[in-house]
């Protein structure tokens, strides 16, 4: 089983999570994905931020912050679809803003928030949707 498959079987809500062997920017890998092209959606953050929006939309629901899992767990489902990047420079992408309680939607979800991975040769989209 792959990573992905972890992640989607553990998380068990709307949750893309993909894998594409190919260099592209934010908008077209979001519209690869089928997230809002919209370029003013998505802004560039840190690893470091990246880290704690990706565990925090692994660990609880975005509709009501029920617990899915373990803070742990879901930290370390994160740590091992960014070993698929392992040895490129990465960028990251979010639509979550600050402080992170706003966002701004890149589906038609009633609550989205995502990370998406830039690197040099492939890039990657965790992102969970909710309704209420």
């Amino acid at each position: 089983m792959n990573v992905c498959d972890e992640i989607r079987r553990a998380h068990k809500g709307r949750t893309r999570c993909e894998i594409v062997d190919r260099c592209m920017s934010v908008v077209e890998a979001a519209k690869l994905i089928g997230l809002a092209e919209d370029a003013s959606i998505y802004r560039v953050i840190e690893k470091k931020e990246a880290d704690e929006i990706a565990t925090y939309i692994l660990h609880v629901s975005l509709a009501y912050g029920v617990e899915i899992m373990s803070r742990s767990s879901a930290a370390d489902l994160w740590q091992q679809f960014l070993a698929l990047f392992q040895g490129q420079d990465v960028t990251f992408a979010t639509n979550v803003g600050l402080p992170h309680n706003s966002w701004n939607p890149a589906t038609d979800a009633t609550f989205d928030m995502g990370v998406l991975v830039l690197g040099a040769t492939r890039v990657g989209c965790l992102w969970v949707e909710d309704e209420d």
